[in-house]
């Protein structure tokens, strides 16, 4: 008697916990703190979770390297058990404000390539107290979500792929990141050019800020049009540069302004030229590649920062010597971009003074080389790709006008 009684205890059990496990047609099994990921391509480093209430979470947010006051950026990969639940995060980051975690949309996917953004509840407001973020009901299992529209390095190195099957692109590998990663820079021409590189007018554009994405996808709708059939004779009379991504570690760990070393990239140019000893590593890497560029038969005519700020796109200019003796003044090439800003994506061109800063990719090229330099800020407000691949369409297109023909 005893032992049937264990016998039927047992199956009971196990009967019970097989329920647990599998729901019973209708009955959705709830989101766990297991099912979310941190450290994917899209991660956030330092990032704890706590359970609420059903579907309700506790985020807390770490910071950068070297920068207690500085939060990471949100990201993470929901694996499993999304579908047909709702769910409430409620963020959270103790060490200040200084680089607010929601200062920005985010966005989210079921499959990491199509992105759909969400917005915060207090939209910056009061960051110090946290914030909230308020999904639908999911209909995929798996759930992926970043900043701005979220860029990997892994997306990144398949569009790389993708665009080295054009014969006008070469894909260059500059040196690794601190973790290891390939730091890359396209070179956009073609090589059948009638026209010798020395007679071609050179641009070169990076992403300095790694949490920065629209400024990313700002670029590569910059490439899709320059490989592109109308782009034909712009590929003749130029030769277009990109650094997509200067801190390649970045996105897997959500830092938005850093490398592994914890230095601002953009505050990591040498107007005195590139030091490994004193610059952040793959500042350094960079900035010496720009320079063997300046020293070969192409120089580089103009040096665009690319970043992300509120409200749209917006670019500023520090003239160099070509502007308004080899081409036309700075002003043409505003009137150009409005001319092609049928969208109203771009603000007006603007000049600012030289800064003397030496420090800023914004300025520090101009210093150092006297070049014409570029801050293209702006596109926060922006909350799809095709908005950011928009303006970037724009800003080639109309860059390659402005800077028509041969030198």
């Amino acid at each position: 008697m005893n032992t049937l009684f264990l016998l039927s205890g047992t199956t009971l059990i196990g009967t019970l916990l097989a329920a647990a496990a599998n729901p019973a047609d209708g009955e959705q099994s709830e989101l766990s703190v297991d099912d979310f990921r941190f450290d994917g391509p899209l991660g956030c480093q330092g990032a704890t979770i706590e359970k609420v209430a059903r579907n309700h979470f506790k985020i807390a947010l770490g910071h950068a390297p070297e920068h207690t006051d500085w939060s990471n950026m949100l990201q993470f990969q929901i694996k499993r058990n999304a579908k047909g639940n709702s769910l409430q995060l409620d963020v959270v980051f103790n060490g200040g404000d200084a680089f607010r975690f929601n200062s920005y949309s985010y966005s989210w996917s079921y499959n990491g390539k199509n992105w759909q953004p969400i917005h915060w509840q207090k939209n910056a407001k009061d960051s110090k107290e946290g914030d909230t973020l308020i999904f639908p009901v999911f209909t995929e299992d798996t759930v992926y979500f970043g900043h701005q529209v979220p860029m990997s390095y892994e997306d990144m190195v398949e569009l790389i792929r993708n665009w080295e099957k054009s014969p006008y692109v070469k894909a260059h590998v500059l040196g690794q990141s601190l973790g290891h990663r390939d730091i890359y820079r396209l070179e956009i021409t073609d090589p059948d050019s009638p026209y010798s590189e020395n007679q071609r007018w050179v641009h070169y554009f990076a992403n300095q800020h790694p949490g920065e994405h629209n400024s990313q996808w700002r670029m590569v709708g910059m490439i899709d049009w320059l490989l592109s059939e109308e782009a034909r004779e712009a590929r003749k009379g130029s030769i277009c540069h990109f650094v997509i991504m200067m801190s390649p570690d970045a996105p897997s760990h959500g830092w938005y302004r850093v490398n592994a070393e914890g230095v601002d990239m953009n505050r990591s140019y040498k107007s005195d030229g590139s030091d490994p000893e004193s610059q952040a590593h793959e500042a350094y890497i960079c900035q010496k590649d720009l320079e063997t560029l300046m020293a070969s038969s192409a120089p580089v005519t103009d040096v665009w920062s690319m970043h992300t700020w509120g409200g749209i796109v917006e670019p500023i200019c520090i003239p160099g010597p070509e502007m308004g003796t080899a081409v036309g003044p700075w002003t043409d090439l505003k009137d150009i971009i409005q001319r092609n800003d049928a969208k109203k994506l771009i603000k007006p061109l603007k000049t600012q003074d030289d800064l003397s800063r030496g420090v800023y990719w914004t300025d520090g090229p101009h210093q150092q080389f006297g070049v014409t330099a570029f801050l293209c800020e702006g596109a926060g407000s922006f909350y799809t790709r095709e908005e950011n691949l928009d303006s970037g369409e724009v800003l080639i297109k109309s860059i390659v006008e402005y800077y028509k023909g041969i030198k």
